[in-house]
Formats: structure tokens, C-alpha cells, sequence
């Protein structure tokens, strides 16, 4: 019978498993882990588990894996985290950073099947769904991304990283209202996080409610992490909203004159496009800012 139960569990035919510890409370499964003689402990969410089990060898391969990576070896590197999958097949962790390596790659085949096997074993993980979802916005296909990720927050198990693919996916589908709406439950969770605050200031820029974006952004640009990068997108605000002066002001000091005119020049073209090539330009620079740093996926799932 406990085996049938865990079965149901693993293949989602029964209510989300935090629901069920609620449920039970001092019964079967947390008795199997400790006993009701004490207090058990708050079970922790699928990707804090991950870290607390991932076994040293996993983590010895996660580690070569990031190294590589961040060396620009992502052929190497996905090899890395296949292993580190192998050394420990329950945690989502290394999945997760195949997947997105594998995106990277282009080999969109191979990093769907990765995520959706990672998916079955963790099916509300934060990591897995975040890959996910910005595997299927690259592949064009934003309402896949929709589709997968709202079962998380209708069953009360999403994280910010959910709640900020989710917003992407609806940009990306030309609902900003609804895509704020979940930028700011992310933020509700991370209010210092700086890619839900990037993305949701870009968000009210496509609404063309450039003061409100330029509030959010200026909260970015100046903070010491990313500042540059962020420097940048609050430049593209101000030249989209028309404020050429504004934007050239904002620009980074390590820009070249030269540069700096052709970055004019680019906003006063964004500024001139039609609304939906407009809104896949500004998109693409969503995508690419998700990840300003590589390790984020990985300091993200040690964080929690």
C-alpha cells in the first residue's frame, strides 16, 4: 500500500505533496522519516531538498560543470552535469543546468526531454520550471511556457522563478497587465531579486508607461551588482519614452562616442517600429538578461 501511495505521489494523481505532509501531519510518511515521539521539522520545498541530499560526487560534477561553463565549454560542461544526474538521479538540481546548457546549445530536443524527466521526479521545482518555461518562449512557443508553469501557482507551489517566466510568456503573448501581475508576486518573494524588477520595468516600457519603468529601473541601475547591464536597459527606457538627452546621460562610461551614437540611434529606430516588432525586440533583451550570470541558477538553488 505505502509503495502504491508513493507511486501516486510521484505521477501526480494525488494532491500536491505538501498538501499531503499538512494532511497527515504526525501519520505514515513523516513517521517513516523520524516518529511522532518530537516535532518534525518543516519539510523542506523539492530544490531545498536537492541541495540538503545531493551527494558529494553529484556536486563534485556540478562544480566542473559551472567551471566549464562559465569558461564558455558548454559541450563539456553539459557531459558534467549528465554525470552529476547520474551520481544523483532524485535531485533536480543538475537537470536543471543540463537543460538549460542544452538550450544554449540550441539542442532543443534534447533539453525539452531533460526538463520534462526532471518534471515527473520534481514537478514543482522553481529551477526545473524556470528552464522550462524559457526553453519553450525561445522556441516561440509562450503558450506551452503558460500551460506548464500555471499548475505550480494554481496549486499554491510556485516560486519567484515561476512567477518571472510567467511574466516573460505573457509578454511575450502582448498581456503586460497579467504579466506585471506576476512580476509582482515575485517580487512579493524576492523583493531584491534584480531579474523580476529588470523584467517587469521592461514590461511597463512595452505598456509605454516609461515613468513607472523608469522608477523600477533606476532601483537597478544603481546598485552595484549588474550595474552596467542595467545602466544599459534604463538608457533603452529613456530613448524609447523619446528622452534622447536622458538616455546618452545614462549610458556607460566605458561606451565609446561612437557607440554611444549607434545605441542612439537604436532606440530612436526601436521608438519607430511597429508595436509587436517592437515588443520582440525589447523581448530579446528580456531573454538575454534573464541570466546576467551564470552561477544565478545555481546560487538561486542554494539559497532557498
Amino acid at each position: 500500500m505505502l509503495f502504491e501511495l508513493l507511486t501516486m505521489i510521484r505521477h501526480n494523481r494525488v494532491f500536491p505533496v505538501r498538501r499531503l505532509i499538512l494532511a497527515v501531519g504526525c501519520g505514515l510518511l513523516l513517521g517513516l522519516a523520524a516518529g511522532c515521539g518530537r516535532q518534525a521539522a518543516k519539510e523542506p520545498v523539492p530544490d531545498d531538498q536537492a541541495v540538503l541530499q545531493q551527494n558529494d560526487r553529484a556536486t563534485e560534477f556540478v562544480g566542473v560543470g559551472n567551471e566549464l561553463r562559465r569558461k564558455g565549454d558548454l559541450v563539456s560542461a553539459a557531459e558534467m552535469y549528465s554525470r552529476a544526474m547520474r551520481a544523483d538521479p532524485k535531485s533536480p538540481l543538475p537537470p536543471a543546468l543540463l537543460g538549460d546548457t542544452l538550450r544554449r546549445l540550441k539542442r532543443y530536443n534534447e533539453s525539452e526531454k531533460v526538463f520534462a524527466q526532471a518534471l515527473s521526479e520534481n514537478p514543482y521545482s522553481g529551477l526545473a520550471l524556470q528552464g522550462y518555461g524559457i526553453l519553450m518562449i525561445e522556441k516561440g512557443q509562450p503558450e506551452a511556457a503558460v500551460g506548464a508553469l500555471t499548475n505550480a501557482v494554481d496549486e499554491e507551489a510556485a516560486d519567484y522563478r515561476v512567477y518571472n517566466v510567467l511574466g516573460i510568456a505573457y509578454d511575450s503573448l502582448g498581456d503586460h497587465t497579467q504579466a506585471q501581475t506576476f512580476y509582482t508576486a515575485g517580487l512579493g518573494q524576492a523583493p531584491d531579486n534584480a531579474s523580476l524588477r529588470n523584467n517587469m520595468a521592461l514590461s511597463l516600457a512595452l505598456q509605454e508607461r516609461y515613468d513607472a519603468a523608469i522608477d523600477q529601473m533606476k532601483q537597478l541601475a544603481s546598485a552595484a551588482d549588474g550595474q552596467e547591464a542595467y545602466r544599459h536597459n534604463l538608457a533603452l527606457i529613456y530613448g524609447l519614452a523619446g528622452r534622447i538627452e536622458d538616455a546618452a546621460g545614462r549610458t556607460g562610461r566605458s561606451v565609446a562616442a561612437a557607440d554611444v551614437a549607434n545605441n542612439l540611434a537604436y532606440y530612436q529606430s526601436l521608438r519607430a517600429m511597429e508595436p509587436d516588432k517592437r515588443r520582440a525586440a525589447i523581448l530579446d533583451v528580456v531573454l538575454r538578461s534573464l541570466f546576467l550570470k551564470d552561477s544565478e541558477i545555481v546560487a538561486d538553488s542554494q539559497s532557498q
